[in-house]
């Protein structure tokens, strides 16, 4: 896949200043790629090759990157963008580069804690992309932990170029591409300038058997506890009640029942109970691959104003979009009414419980759902057990109350004012960058200096259902989206509860206001609109419910720069000694702005879009799901002095120095050094090695104590999460070490690299998933040893099992250290033979040896261990941590060239995983006797195999023709416990994929 200093060079500026290069790495002109870093280099040449891969697509193929956003990206917050994530370390640690000068972090890629967004690349624009697989915070700063990838513009385009796609995806309009440049090359400089539009059309995860399977499937699947139809309980005099409503299988969910700590569903040797559990399985309103539109400009000049003065100039603009994300057509509840009596103004009667005061939602007596389900109303009949519709007429006026765990408002009914069923989300990121400088050369010193300012915005419309609106339109309160006629405070009376003069409805929350499933397709036979119109629901009511926001979120970074090298006075018995000197400063700024009802200082409590009155114990926002956040403005300021001495203390022994120190204006400070070492022991045979330390500050946001409420997959369904800053932070640090040999003899290349890191103190947040599995792996509820970590959870009615978890609380901590090892090699052989072609047969690879973490304590309280010491690698947790590190990746290759003809064949191939923590769904595997379960582990997931085939024809008229077929044998990703089935940071949801494309230059 990657190539070697020549045929890097032939595509980089040209022969006249080929020994100008500056190779990623260093800040002394003329460093050799072969040097003592491992730095990959890989050309536009190769990348057409290949077949000219998207940026996913090249991430995912890159064996030192692991984790890299995948398709679709619906549960783990970056649709729309790309990222690489070298290591593993997270996108955050790995620094990316256009032209030597940094970018921006992607605000649309936050969840995953940061990085750029590699979508933002003008594809057309770049002529090769260098990879250090290294840390490098001695020469580009704290952020350049796991290594740094360089994308560089061509200089070698002398007219216009035109270049075009399509992609045929099975079940899909399929996904195109276009591409114009232009370039004028003169004796005084050069001009670039280039646009880029790329298309995916969605793919819809129903259209994907391995991606919607049955509960029964080892896998997650995307099913939930959260369920319409749902469970229920009415409170009499005689006690409590538990009920669930009809059509749960009927409408396309499946009941399930709790035994022996597993999830199984229930049938003849677990039968169906009063206890037993919908599921509803969201994921049927997804899609495995977005619709997406994607826009690049870019322009770049680059000039002689003087003989020893050059000037360099760049614009880059780009726009991402996905315009309609499906996702579920409501979510699950982890926000809750508060009562009456503490100042509630939904009018919830319940019984109080323990998270912040709030309490079940409720359905009265006089609601027309639960009338007509229990055999009220007049021409109904009971059709729940006799004992249950007795209880729900003993509970009178109170009506029942609606579990906070195994329920959703809108469930297998699906969104009724859209024709799919699905609700829908808009995500909208823009990006540009201004960067410029002169560079030259004084008394044979050369000086580069630069300034650099790019801003990234994304913004996010999205809907989620308010948790005061439910409750009030349950209480026949309701009003219609956009009426005039609207149900207000006055008229909130009993009189008036589901009065359509007054504006008011009832919203019923049973399956007799089904018609037909929106999951299935099905007719529900429990459906009574028919014979009492009561029961239906307004779409428009339902529509109310819904609270819209937008959430903006931008990033910005200013760098000004200035570096200074040359040869020194004096020589060493290998040559010149030559140094580097330079200074940087660098501003970065992130701000977050939040839609009202996602902003808890609008809106601090479920109340407040009422009555504006903070009544709860802590700010959580008025949304069902979603939780709520406060607007941020955070910036840093880091002053940098760096340096760099290239010593060559034989002929075949170089060692080179380099350190940095930088202050940041938060008061921290690093110093960093770095040694790499290089010994040609032989003409064919040479030896390297490096050593250097990383620091990396903790941002503004991090040290601020404010509380954020999210959601997380803990143990099988999504429940609230809230994460809190830390002023107690320190920096974290890391050392980095890597030792390797290069072999380079008749056509054949081999090099081989062994690579450590050891972090301390890393900034990470407690992992929910983890504190969830402490606590109720065995079960802790009342150990007194335990009781800092209970603290951290909120249960309903205060009773501490795992289903009763509502809520759990971590921090942004100092984790524990880690150590992190493994190799990478890359071989490959060229000779020219049979009818006259050149060959090509390659493999490169990475084996993760370790990813080792120690002991996780528990912020506050360290003599609780709530993560035990754990190697990551060869583990995966795709539903909550979103990590997956597969202990081998390589991809294989035979390239065959016979004279205007190209034709290459590559295999990429990532070992299976375990699952790092485990749910209640992942331990089921059927037994050899249906319809019979018997406990147990998915084990190690199947290893992944994709074989691709390119075709490159240079014609007439400087055209090149390009066919590939990507996944030939048609492969599914294999099975994985995540939403989807498969491991999304690796896996191929496409299938078998045929491209064509063409190249014409003018």
């Amino acid at each position: 896949m990657f190539i070697g200093t020549t045929a890097a060079a032939q595509t980089s500026t040209g022969a006249a200043t080929v020994e100008e290069i500056v190779v990623t790495g260093s800040y002394i002109a003329g460093t050799p790629e072969d040097a003592a870093l491992p730095v990959d280099v890989l050309s536009n040449v190769t990348l057409e090759k290949q077949g000219s891969p998207t940026a996913v697509q090249l991430v995912k193929t890159l064996t030192a990157s692991a984790s890299g956003l995948g398709e679709s990206n619906r549960y783990n917050g970056g649709a729309g963008t790309a990222s690489i994530n070298l290591r593993g370390f997270g996108a955050s640690r790995t620094l990316t580069l256009m032209n030597g000068r940094r970018l921006s972090d992607s605000a649309q890629a936050a969840f995953q804690g940061g990085g750029a967004d590699l979508n933002f690349i003008p594809t057309a624009a770049i002529g090769r992309i260098e990879i250090l697989k290294d840390g490098a915070a001695a020469t580009y700063g704290s952020e350049a932990i796991g290594g740094v990838v360089n994308f560089i513009t061509r200089k070698d385009l002398d007219g216009f170029e035109v270049t075009a796609d399509y992609s045929a995806v099975q079940d899909s309009d399929g996904e195109y591409r276009a591409n114009l440049a232009y370039g004028w090359r003169g004796d005084s400089g050069n001009i670039l300038l280039t646009a880029g539009f790329r298309h995916r059309s969605r793919v819809d995860a129903k259209d994907r058997d391995w991606a919607i399977q049955p509960f029964e499937s080892v896998n997650y699947g995307g099913w939930s506890g959260n369920s319409n139809p749902g469970a229920y309980v009415a409170n009499t005099p005689a006690g409590a009640f538990l009920f669930r409503d009809n059509g749960c299988a009927e409408l396309g969910g499946v009941l399930t029942n709790t035994v022996g700590g597993l999830v199984v569903p229930a049938n003849s040797l677990s039968p169906v109970s009063a206890t037993s559990i919908c599921r509803f399985q969201f994921t049927n309103y997804n899609d495995v691959v977005n619709e997406e539109d994607h826009f690049q400009l870019y322009g770049e000049v680059n000039y002689d104003i003087t003989e020893d003065i050059r000037f360099h100039g760049e614009v880059a603009w780009n726009r991402n979009n996905t315009p309609d994300q499906r996702i579920s057509p409501s979510n699950g509840n982890t926000q809750f009414p508060t009562p009456i009596g503490l100042g509630g103004t939904s009018g919830s009667t319940a019984v109080p419980g323990a998270l912040n005061f709030f309490v079940r939602y409720n359905v009265p007596g006089n609601n027309p759902g639960l009338r007509d389900l229990s055999g009220q109303t007049p021409g109904s009949a009971c059709t729940l057990s006799a004992a249950q519709c007795a209880s729900i007429i003993a509970a009178g006026p109170l009506g029942v109350d609606i579990s906070q765990t195994a329920f959703r408002f809108i469930g297998n009914a699906g969104h009724p004012t859209n024709p799919d069923k699905a609700d829908h989300q808009q995500i909208q990121a823009t990006a540009y960058r201004v960067s410029g400088g002169l560079a030259g050369t004084w008394n044979s010193i050369r000086w580069d200096t630069n300034l650099t300012y790019m801003k990234t915005e994304a913004s996010t419309n999205i809907a989620d259902l308010l948790v005061t609106r439910a409750q009030l339109a349950l209480n026949g309160f309701g009003s219609r989206a956009g009426a005039s006629d609207q149900c207000t405070t006055a008229e909130r009376t009993l009189a008036n509860a589901g009065n359509a003069a007054a504006g008011c409805y009832f919203f019923n929350p049973f399956s007799n206001s089904v018609a037909v499933s929106g999951t299935n397709g099905l007719t529900n036979p429990f459906y009574r609109g028919g014979a009492n119109g009561a029961v239906i629901n307004d779409p428009q009511l339902v529509e109310w419910l819904y609270g819209e926001y937008t959430n903006s979120a931008t990033s910005e970074i200013f760098a000004a720069e200035a570096v200074l090298s040359g040869d020194a006075p004096f020589d060493l018995p290998g040559g010149t000694v030559q140094w580097a000197l330079g200074t940087q400063y660098r501003w970065n700024r992130d701000t977050n702005t939040y839609g009202d009802f996602f902003n808890n200082q609008v809106n601090p409590c479920v109340d407040s879009i009422d009555d504006d009155t903070p009544v709860c114990g802590a700010p959580a926002g008025p949304l069902i799901f979603f939780g709520s956040n406060a607007n941020a403005d955070a910036s840093q300021d880091v002053i940098s002095l760096f340096g760099e001495l290239r010593l060559p203390i034989l002929e075949n022994l170089e060692v080179t120095l380099a350190g940095r120190s930088e202050k940041f204006s938060n008061g921290l400070s690093t110093n960093n050094p770095k040694i790499a070492v290089k010994w040609q022991a032989l003409d064919w045979l040479a030896f390297r090695g490096s050593a250097g330390t990383t620091f990396r500050a903790p941002t503004a946001t991090q040290i601020n104590p404010g509380c954020a409420v999210g959601v997380a997959n803990l143990g099988g369904q999504y429940r609230a999460v809230q994460t809190c800053g830390n002023p107690a932070l320190e920096p974290e640090t890391a050392d980095a070490y890597n030792v390797g040999f290069m072999v380079q003899k008749s056509g054949f290349n081999l090099t081989v690299d062994y690579f450590l890191f050891k972090f301390e103190g890393e900034l990470t947040t407690e992992g929910s998933s983890n504190l969830f599995a402490a606590m109720f792996t065995p079960n802790h509820c009342g150990d007194p040893a335990y009781a800092a970590l209970q603290a951290r959870f909120t249960f309903s009615g205060g009773v501490c099992s795992a289903a009763n978890t509502l809520r759990v609380d971590t921090f942004t901590v100092n984790g524990p250290p880690t150590q992190t090892s493994g190799y990478d090699v890359r071989a490959s052989y060229d000779w020219d033979g049979w009818f006259d072609a050149a060959y090509q047969v390659g493999v490169e690879g990475t084996y993760l040896k370790e990813y080792a973490r120690g002991a996780f304590t528990l912020f506050g309280a360290s003599n609780i261990t709530f993560a035990a010491p754990f190697d990551r690698a060869g583990t995966h947790d795709l539903q909550s941590a979103f990590f997956s590190y597969p202990q081998a990746r390589a991809n294989l290759w035979l390239n065959v060239r016979k004279d205007a003809v190209n034709v290459r064949w590559q295999t990429r191939y990532a070992e299976g995983t375990i699952a790092a923590i485990n749910t209640a769904n992942d331990q089921i595997v059927p037994s050899t006797t249906a319809p019979g379960y018997v406990a147990g582990t998915i084990g190690k997931l199947d290893d992944f195999w994709q074989h691709d085939i390119t075709i490159q024809a240079e014609l007439p008229w400087e055209t090149t023709l390009t066919f590939s077929v990507q996944n030939i044998l048609d492969t599914d990703p294999p099975d994985a416990p995540s939403n989807y089935n498969y491991d999304y940071t690796t896996g191929n949801p496409l299938g078998r994929v045929f491209q064509l494309g063409v190249k014409k230059k003018f």
